[in-house]
């Protein structure tokens, strides 16, 4: 999945300014950032690695039929259940473990799309907790820079990013110091919570890990740095507008108060008697 940061830059980049208004959101609902991101990596990993089982998956969409979580249930059933009768067999199988934690986060990822309700929201989050059990036996077998980031990526999905920060934190500073995704996301995190100056670092640092944008995360990542740059230039316009309106205001109401002052001044006792002489 490594590519996916090429379909994911072309992706963010058509988000436009995101709402800054913040409301209360109940456990486990997502923000719409959240679902931004949820939405690239749906159609990120349709189009990675697993793009042809999945096409399987879909083909009932194909065919007119309405898009709701029970279809969606119906999809990804049969395909799970077949690769934890593989791992059953064999509990080392790590390229099925690995499916099975990135079928359950993509499947986890259709499913709060559609949520309508608690149950459903819990029916993803569920799903999201078996992806992590699923990555968390995968690595008990072998290291994977990609897996690892895949799993820390279930945490923020879930809701819980300073989980996902702190994890990815731990894998660039050891092991996935190297790898360019886990700093790309670790920047798309930092970004989420309104770090900007840890979001730019991060993003610097994983295009200098690709300096060819082989795995697409150079060009995700001075994208994003670009946005950024952006959204402070917009941020610093409104405030200048906002600075000379109150300047204006502040001028007129200098304005007011000498007229006013004046016209007290022609009523007093002193401008009476010049006014008479």
């Amino acid at each position: 999945m490594a590519s996916r940061y090429k379909v994911k830059k072309e992706a963010t980049e058509e988000q436009g300014e995101k709402a800054k208004k913040t409301r209360e959101r109940k456990p486990g609902e997502l923000s719409r950032f959240q679902k931004t991101v949820i939405v690239l990596f749906i159609v990120v990993f349709a189009l990675s690695t697993l793009a042809g089982a999945l096409a399987s998956v879909f083909q009932s969409q194909n065919q007119s039929q309405p898009l709701t979580v029970e279809t969606i249930d119906e999809n990804y059933e049969g395909v799970v259940a077949d690769l934890e009768a593989k791992v059953a067999e064999n509990p080392e199988d790590t390229e099925s473990l690995k499916s099975l934690g990135d079928y359950c986060s993509s499947w986890a990822m259709n499913v709060s799309m559609l949520a309508a309700s608690d149950e459903d929201t819990a029916h993803s989050n569920d799903l999201l907790t078996k992806a992590i059990g699923y990555y968390d036996q995968y690595l008990a077998l072998e290291d994977s820079n990609e897996v690892a980031t895949s799993r820390a990526m279930c945490f923020y999905y879930q809701g819980d990013t300073a989980t996902a920060v702190t994890t990815l934190q731990e894998l660039t500073a050891a092991g996935g110091a190297e790898y360019a995704p886990a700093w790309a996301d670790l920047g798309l995190l930092y970004e989420q919570q309104g770090s900007t100056d840890e979001a730019r670092a991060a993003y610097e640092k994983a295009a200098e890990l690709d300096p060819e944008d082989e795995a697409g995360v150079k060009s995700y990542a001075e994208g994003r740095i670009s946005q950024m740059d952006e959204a402070a230039s917009d941020d610093d316009a409104t405030a200048d507008e906002a600075a000379s309106d109150d300047d204006a205001t502040a001028d007129d109401a200098a304005a007011d108060d000498a007229a006013d002052a004046g016209q007290t001044a022609e009523g007093t006792p002193d401008a009476q008697a010049d006014s008479g002489n």
